[in-house]
């Protein structure tokens, strides 16, 4: 990989590197980018910054810069972060890694102005750009922003004084993309190359039922036959189960173990239960890693697992992308990720070594089961789902009030608003662009002063000095209540609302108690929680990717849609995903949904005949989805500024999100027959239905 991709950055290509985890990506493109900003006269330090990295959280910011400080200070060069916990920007370092908030804030807040006009600018004479951890930008708004950031930094190239006016270079590295020519067009412009090294190590799953215990997944081994020798978990004394299988997975092993858990509180009740028993018997020291935990705590953990032998981290989420954590032997699974590339970046964190990834699942249901024995053969395969790509157009609430903010008191004109939205996104429909402008003048949110546009009083003041509320494109916040550690007087996590009694959190059980506003902490011996820390979230849709999973892992071929008789009466076994579901229960009065099957199942009855009645309608399906538009948002992802945009703006989004094209097409392929007690899927299937 590192042969292929270092001769066409070296030569000033804009490349996208797609090749396993740990098959050294940084170097492969950092290396040349150093090389190519070094030709020439040298830059001295402090002076100006040349490559800026993109990563997508602060934890990979400070593991690159961990990374990358020693080599670079040989060369005698400077590297530095930018976050809102770390700001080495004045420094002017040669190399500046920082996250997309952190850039847009930068584009806005670091441009020096003569009699009002920009003459230069912190950034204006970086000559290349490295995006980190790619598949995390891709059909996202936050990957949308990321485009628009761009572009407003190759308008900055133009105040160069150096005679350097050529285009930004643009790199980007990734594990796990299912489209890279499309994605490299996005973020690295239209005339990007992309190397793509295929191949994974190998992938060992534990077997209860195998005397070997690791059974390789062979080239010939079935969906179905890895299905069937994983074991369902059952919830009741989960941890305790967890516990006994772990202890057999890693009796043969040195002992470094990531747990990956589908949710913060489950990731406290885990780690806590695993603390109070593993030290203590084996020799294992237990770490707690989540979102709601503070950067300090989630940072200490990282550290300490990366430099400990024997030890066991419980992770939500974060922990899947790339921070060095040292020689991972044991991937643990609890539950299904959403999709093949998460699966990847999840099992990509062990076996970097020796190319061989040890992976212990725990599923709850037989859906799970189905979906991850689908996923791990599929990742064996190397294969990955294709997914559309639509404009989420809310970004541009964002980025017109950045950019109007960037340009200072002089304001923009509606044409570099137009001129930017076209360059960023070339499209048919320019009117898009400018119907959202108008509408966020008539409301306020952007003034008109004599041609000239500036921000409006609300969002004025988030824009301030010191405020940094409107540099995020991200869905969900996990913001609460202040969680403290009296001993210490540190706020440790953020939780929803009050807590008292015995808690667990973070790997430790402590006595709370909320006092003014502050979950006050002080530890607890062993014993049982009687109260659980609360997270502000919901749960998330069933994507069209797991629900192909799922079907997949349950014996059915690709145009099977099944109904099975139930206590409840009929139930459709569809398998498209939660927005599908959606608009089929909109537009089929007779099927409603079904708690725990949501987007793979409904009850009622359909016919073949139903189905083409929706398909068929042509144009007025656009109408339907277009009318139903409130009701498919939550499913489709479409940014945390959508509601800013006017509601025709808001249906002609969720028509291009939704993609009816590509529903019609799956519709159509549906094949429903009714499944009898004759056919041989007929047990297996209804065990998929959840308990009466």
């Amino acid at each position: 990989m590192q042969r292929r991709a270092i001769p066409r950055i070296r030569d000033g290509g804009d490349v996208l590197v797609v090749s396993a985890t740990a098959s050294g990506k940084t170097e492969a493109i950092l290396a040349p980018l150093v090389f190519r900003a070094l030709q020439g006269t040298r830059p001295a330090n402090g002076s100006h910054i040349r490559i800026l990295i993109i990563a997508p959280t602060r934890a990979l910011v400070n593991d690159l810069s961990r990374r990358l400080e020693s080599p670079l200070t040989r060369l005698g060069l400077t590297c530095g972060r930018q976050t809102s916990d770390r700001r080495d920007k004045g420094k002017r370092p040669f190399l500046l890694i920082t996250t997309p908030e952190s850039f847009d804030s930068m584009l806005v807040r670091d441009g020096s102005r003569q009699d009002g006009k920009l003459v230069d600018h912190l950034l204006s004479r970086v000559a290349a750009v490295y995006i980190d951890e790619a598949h995390m930008f891709d059909g996202t708004a936050r990957g949308d922003q990321l485009c628009w950031l761009l572009s407003r930094l190759r308008r900055l190239r133009r105040l160069d004084k150096d005679g350097l006016r050529a285009g930004l270079q643009t790199c980007a590295g990734s594990a796990t993309v299912s489209n890279p020519a499309d994605l490299a067009n996005r973020l690295c412009g239209p005339n990007a190359a992309v190397v793509h090294v295929a191949g994974t190590g190998k992938i060992e799953v534990f077997d209860t039922s195998d005397e070997v215990r690791w059974s390789p997944l062979d080239q010939d081994l079935s969906i179905t036959t890895l299905r069937d020798k994983l074991e369902i978990t059952p919830t009741r004394n989960f941890a305790k189960s967890v516990e006994r299988r772990l202890l057999d997975a890693i009796s043969d092993m040195t002992r470094k173990v990531l747990i990956f858990v589908p949710s913060r509180r489950m990731c406290d009740t885990l780690s806590t239960h695993l603390a109070g028993t593993l030290p203590r018997k084996y020799d294992l020291l237990v770490l707690a890693h989540h979102g709601s935990l503070t950067r300090t705590k989630r940072g200490d953990a990282e550290h300490t697992f990366s430099t400990t032998h024997n030890a066991v981290l419980v992770a939500t989420t974060t922990m899947e992308v790339g921070v060095d954590i040292g020689d991972v032997d044991l991937v643990v699974l609890v539950g299904a990720p959403p999709g093949t590339r998460s699966l990847l970046q999840r099992i990509g964190r062990a076996g970097r070594r020796i190319c061989r990834t040890k992976v212990l699942p725990f599923v709850r249901t037989e859906i799970e089961r189905s979906a991850i024995a689908s996923m791990l053969i599929s990742a064996r395969d190397g294969k990955l789902e294709s997914e559309g790509y639509a404009h989420r157009w809310s970004v541009l609430v964002q980025q017109a009030a950045s950019f109007v903010a960037q340009a200072g008191p002089r304001g923009r004109t509606r044409t570099d608003l137009f001129d930017l939205a076209q360059d960023v996104w070339p499209d048919p429909r320019p009117q898009m662009a400018k119907s959202i402008v108008e509408h966020l003048i008539g409301e306020g949110y952007l003034v008109d002063e004599r041609g000239r546009l500036r921000l409006g009083e609300p969002w004025a003041d988030l824009f301030g000095e010191g405020k940094r509320g409107m540099h995020a494109n991200l869905d969900e916040s996990f913001g609460g209540t202040p969680v403290v550690d009296a001993s210490t007087g540190e706020v440790i996590a953020h939780v929803d609302g009050a807590a008292n009694g015995t808690l667990a959190l973070g790997g430790q059980r402590w006595h709370a108690q909320t006092i003014k506003g502050e979950v006050i902490l002080n530890p607890a011996g062993a014993g049982p929680v009687s109260d659980e820390a609360k997270y502000a979230s919901r749960r998330g849709p069933t994507g069209h990717e797991y629900a192909v999973h799922a079907r997949r892992g349950a014996g059915l071929g690709e145009t099977d849609a099944p109904i099975l008789d139930s206590s409840d009466g009929p139930v459709w076994l569809h398998f498209g995903g939660s927005a599908y579901q959606a608009l089929l229960c909109a537009l089929l009065p007779r099927v409603r949904p079904i708690a725990g099957l949501a987007g793979l199942a409904v009850n009622g009855h359909v016919s073949d005949t139903d189905l083409a009645e929706v398909y068929m309608r042509g144009e007025t399906l656009r109408d339907e989805v277009e009318e139903r538009f409130e009701i498919l948002e939550p499913a489709l992802s479409p940014g945390p500024y959508q509601r800013r945009l006017s509601e025709q703006c808001r249906r002609q989004v969720v028509v291009d999100l939704f993609d009816l094209s590509a529903f019609c097409g799956w519709l159509s392929s549906r094949k429903v027959w009714k499944l009898t007690r004759h056919d041989e899927r007929w047990t297996h299937l209804r065990t998929l239905l959840p308990p009466t």
